[in-house]
């Protein structure tokens, strides 16, 4: 049961990591090669999401802490991958 949990709040976690990136808006400030980082990320974060749904891969408590922590990171930094990368000290 337990697993079952862990199951879908990775597959949530990752969905919204995916959605976040997806929906960023540039503002006319475009790089070509964070945009290709953005599309591998989303591609991958939904790639896991179905992995786990149809192939009933086994989730440990560990995929779901780094599922969200990684959503976690993705929303605080507004799916901005730039951003991700080249974070500036505050």
């Amino acid at each position: 049961m337990i697993e079952l949990i862990f199951q879908w709040v990775a597959v949530v976690a990752y969905l919204l990591c995916g959605f976040r990136i997806a929906c960023f808006s540039h503002g006319g400030n475009f790089h070509r090669g964070y945009s290709w980082l953005a599309a591998i990320l989303i591609a991958s974060f939904l790639g896991q999401s179905i992995h786990i749904l149809f192939f009933k891969d086994p989730v440990t408590l560990w995929d779901t802490v780094f599922a969200v922590l990684l959503a976690v990171i993705i929303w605080h930094s507004k799916g901005n991958v730039a951003k991700l990368i080249w974070s500036s000290a505050r």
